[in-house]
């Protein structure tokens, strides 16, 4: 087993991390620089690095290059990187110029280099280097600024692997070296696609946030569990989707890793440098809170190891799911001399959980590993699924065969320029192996549980199964649900699955020891206190002495000390923790249990009614959920669509594409020129980091450190998030612009502080971190529903989901928000975000957000929160609207249509105080977003109606100024 992470530590040392800096300016070379050092430190030597790895990565990755007889390449592809840094982003083919790097000298770049690798290497008691640990912190720590050097910045992240082709960076070469390796160490490579569920149902079972949070946290902790065994034998590289760097989860098991050889103390130390949250944060706000990983992964293993593999990975996670569903049913059922039936109820219950569906494709690299091997085999398979896949494609035709040029030749393709082929075979080999779903019955004779309905509820002795419900007295269901624990509910008696659910937030809290000082009861924020995070807000904006006062009398008179304080909003518990005094913060964490727990509706009254005297308004009784999902997602994994392509000269630095003109005259020059290039493993990993940066770092910044909401599921292409009603529009606006990395955040309305994010050319930039997003020519879809806190958490869902394929129906791109009112009825927007560029290949500009759907209904929303400005332009304009001749009736052109609306409708707003260009803006985006002309009016309508129920008291965001009160 050394013999694989030497080899392994071999393929990381075979470019130095500095290559794109030192090239063609550092006297000793690239390769005789700080990693020949560290390879005489390791005692690594030629024969241990399989070089078949790294011709297949650069196949796979880069194209082809014209070389002159004698030399490796002609003159004019030797870019000097520091002369003209140009990133570019591997989706969407957007550069940035990064301006001179001369200053960074080459000497001072490769010393640092070897002094952080160098501080990296790990040894044993004996003094000699332990190469599992050490790779493993090459792998880890490798990559991050804050341990190198402070004037090398976040560019040490993103440093190119090749500098003619600067759209993916030395770590993703490294990475997929590294994978490879440990692949072809054992005979060939395959591609493992694993998948895990059920999700959707497993998830709608939610009774409660808590329950919605369970579910998606524990799948996410059972992925792991399986993606363990594959860390554990061939380390984290190997894994291709999801990326795992960074991961609180994965950091946790490294660091349980390093403590085992005693090196945890400089494990711990490296992750405070890098600011590591999980290792600090003693709350909810912890990332190890945060459900970030997808139920899907793929990796590449040894093909003889493969089928092996998976059968683990299976096992490891069905035993840590029967494991646990044990734990939690002792905490229930924990009178153990009454019987031990649950056991085997368990056994039986478990013994499928969760669902695994897996494909293995081989990846055919021949007998010699410089050429293209016979991949006929992989595309018989292919065409098994009616594709000729990469085989049937004009780019195979190009990359296939050697071709000459005025005397030199283009690098023979090998095996790495199947990867495409190797991927889509395994995609629907998994797709095909889903739509089976073989399952074994389960005989059940008793009472069902009564949260899903399927399984048998745990009982102590198998007769108390057919007791009904309304005749059951003594059981350990009842006890735990008198007494108020685990969240149980009276009536609940649960199988063992459920069990396992309900209970998963106190067995995670548990489970992380000592980690976790502090271990709130209820760190799931409730819909309630949601929905009175917006009063609570305005609470802090307009705090003064004269407010503590009343706050204290408050408390006094209900005895607010006497209910259990909740968890808040991220947001929210900042700004109340810089009032003083301290006691502040602790009455308002416990208003919403106090209004929870008065018995009565004239208790609840009454305490209402003293805090609305409190905040000047009714405390907000709404809340907001929410529902992304990334657009044609497969079809940006696939990369065989020109829509979702870049064509091989926008991914090459712009030195390289102006010199490749004298060129064309070869006929087959020029086709590979005007050919797209198809998918790599860079291409697979872009993806992966940027839904792995999206979802661990700016996801939750925006819906947590931006806005006031709780982030329940942020893994691959979804998120799933809880707001205040307050903050819904902005948290819409800002999660779509940070899912493309491209937005013009001028003229937002209100307080909108973004808190330090940048958006820029597919990029985002948080506390100095860059991180590739999916670019500006992808795109999301979001459902939003806005319900009562006291409406059935079921039902919201539903309508959710609903909301959700709504948008997608529009034509992706698009929002649809539900407002469900508790005394019936329903009003909704569907529109599209913004405009986006339909011609294949072309980038998209970036939007100023104040002038899309959503920043319309902002900035509309806030001028009617105006004491100046009466709401009643909405009502009236609703009055005359149905009244109107239909758009395009009657021989009025379209033009003169929407001019009469909106001088009408410019009327009611001037009359009421209000802004009258919004009126032309709302017909317009009236016109834009209506299926038929018929239905124009009524989306006017919608929208009017829509902007003025956020425009009511309290909720408009920003409406109230911050001035004594805490700062935002």
């Amino acid at each position: 087993m050394n013999n694989l992470w030497k080899k392994k530590l071999a393929a990381w040392l075979h470019d130095p991390a500095e290559k794109a800096l030192v090239l063609m300016r550092d006297d000793v070379g690239h390769e005789h620089g700080s990693v020949k050092t560290l390879r005489n430190l390791l005692d690594i030597n030629g024969a241990n690095f399989d070089k078949r790895a790294d011709r297949f990565a650069a196949a796979a990755d880069r194209p082809q290059w014209p070389c002159e007889p004698g030399r490796k390449r002609p003159a004019w592809a030797n870019v000097r990187f520091a002369n003209q840094p140009v990133l570019i982003h591997p989706l969407s083919g957007e550069e940035i110029d990064l301006g001179s790097l001369d200053d960074i000298a080459a000497k001072h770049i490769r010393t640092v280099s070897l002094e952080h690798f160098s501080d990296l290497i790990e040894r044993d008691t004996d003094g000699k280097p332990d190469l599992r640990l050490t790779y493993l912190a090459f792998w880890r720590f490798g990559p991050e600024p804050a341990l190198v050097a402070p004037e090398i910045g976040d560019l040490w992240r993103v440093l190119p692997a090749d500098t003619r082709v600067p759209d993916h960076s030395i770590w993703t070469h490294l990475d997929t070296v590294s994978a490879l390796t440990g692949a072809l160490a054992d005979d060939e490579p395959a591609l493992l696609s694993m998948s895990f569920g059920p999700v959707q149902g497993f998830i709608a079972q939610a009774r409660s946030t808590s329950d919605l949070w369970a579910g998606s946290h524990l799948l996410s902790s059972l992925v792991w569990e399986g993606l363990k065994v594959i860390c554990a034998a061939l380390g984290p590289d190997a894994i291709a989707f999801p990326n795992l760097r960074g991961v609180a989860a994965v950091d946790r098991w490294l660091l349980e890793v390093a403590d085992a050889t005693g090196h945890g103390a400089q494990w711990r130390q490296r992750f405070t440098t890098i600011g590591a949250d999980w290792l600090h944060r003693a709350t909810d706000a912890n990332p190890l809170f945060a459900a970030t990983l997808p139920n899907k992964f793929m990796a590449i293993v040894p093909a003889r190891q493969a089928e092996q593999l998976t059968r683990q990975v299976v096992e490891a996670v069905r035993d840590a799911a029967r494991a646990w569903a044990a734990a939690a049913a002792q905490h229930v059922l924990d009178d153990r001399d009454q019987g031990q039936h649950w056991q085997e109820q368990l056994d039986s219950q478990l013994a499928g959980f969760p669902e695994a569906q897996w494909a293995i494709a081989e990846w055919p690299i021949g007998s010699d590993g410089d050429r293209l091997p016979d991949a006929d085999r992989l595309r018989q398979a292919l065409a098994g699924y009616g594709t000729g896949s990469l085989f049937g494609e004009e780019v195979w035709k190009v990359l296939n065969r050697e071709v000459r040029i005025d005397g030199a030749e283009f690098f023979k393709p090998n095996a790495g320029i199947v990867y495409p082929a190797v991927h889509e075979l395994a995609e629907r080999s998994l797709a095909a192996a889903k739509s089976l779903r073989p399952f074994a019955p389960l005989p059940q004779h008793g009472h069902r549980c009564t949260l899903c309905g399927e399984r048998e509820w745990l009982t102590e002795k198998a007769a108390q199964l057919h007791i009904p419900a309304g005749e059951r007295r003594e059981t350990p269901w009842l006890r735990k649900a008198e007494a108020g624990r685990f969240g149980i509910r009276k009536g609940e008696h649960l199988c063992g699955v459920c069990t396992l659910k309900r209970l998963w937030p106190t067995l995670f809290v548990e489970g992380l020891g000592e980690l976790l000082a502090d271990k709130p009861a209820r760190f799931v924020i409730s819909t309630h206190t949601m929905a009175l995070a917006t009063s609570l807000d305005h609470l802090a904006d307009a705090f003064s002495p004269e407010t503590l006062e009343r706050l204290s009398a408050l408390s006094r008179k209900f005895a607010i000390h006497d209910h259990q304080p909740v968890a808040l909003p991220n947001s929210l518990h900042r700004r109340l923790s810089s009032l003083r005094p301290a006691t502040v913060m602790d009455i308002v964490k416990r208003l919403p249990s106090a209004l929870d727990d008065a018995r009565d509706d004239a208790a609840e009254g009454r305490l209402a009614d003293d805090i609305t005297r409190l905040l000047g308004a009714r405390p907000e009784t709404y809340y907001a959920l929410i529902q992304m999902d990334g657009d044609h997602m497969g079809a940006w994994l696939a990369g065989n669509d020109p829509d979702y392509q870049c064509r091989f000269p926008a991914t090459w630095h712009p030195q390289v594409r102006a010199s490749l003109d004298p060129f064309r005259g070869d006929a087959a020059v020029a086709a590979y020129l005007d050919s797209s290039r198809p998918a790599s493993p860079a291409r697979h990993a872009a993806i992966s980091a940027a839904l792995n940066d999206f979802s661990t770092h700016v996801a939750r910044h925006i819906v947590e450190n931006v806005c006031k909401g709780k982030l329940l599921y942020a893994g691959g292409d979804d998120v799933l998030a809880m707001l205040s009603v307050d903050d819904l529009l902005p948290a819409m606006l800002l999660l779509r612009a940070a899912w493309s990395g491209s937005a013009d955040l001028s003229g937002l309305p209100g307080a909108i502080d973004v808190r330090d994010l940048q958006l820029k050319k597919g990029y985002a930039r948080l506390k100095g971190r860059l991180m590739p997003m999916m670019g500006s020519r992808a795109s999301a879809s979001i459902g939003a529903v806005v319900a009562h806190h006291q409406a059935p958490l079921s039902a919201v869902l539903r309508k959710l989901r609903r909301a959700e394929a709504a948008a997608k129906a529009h034509g992706r791109n698009a929002f649809c928000l539900q407002l469900i009112k508790r005394g019936g009825g329903e009003v909704g927007v569907t529109s599209r975000f913004w405009d986006m560029a339909q011609a294949a290949g072309t980038t998209p500009s970036a939007p100023r957000l104040a002038d899309t759907a959503l920043g319309l209904l902002l900035r509309f929303a806030e001028t009617l929160a105006q004491p100046q400005v009466s709401r009643r332009a909405v009502y009236n304009a609703l009055e005359w609207l149905s009244g109107l001749p239909e758009r395009s009736r009657d021989g009025t052109s379209d033009e003169a249509w929407r001019q009469m609306l909106a001088r009408n409708l410019a009327w009611q707003i001037e009359r009421q105080g209000g802004v009258v260009q919004h009126a032309r803006e709302f017909v317009d985006l009236a016109c834009r977003e209506s299926a038929k002309p018929s239905e124009t009016a009524r989306v006017l309508g919608e929208l009017l109606v829509t902007a003025e129920f956020f425009a009511r008291n309290g909720r408009a965001f920003g409406q109230i100024a911050a001035q004594a009160g805490a700062p935002r």
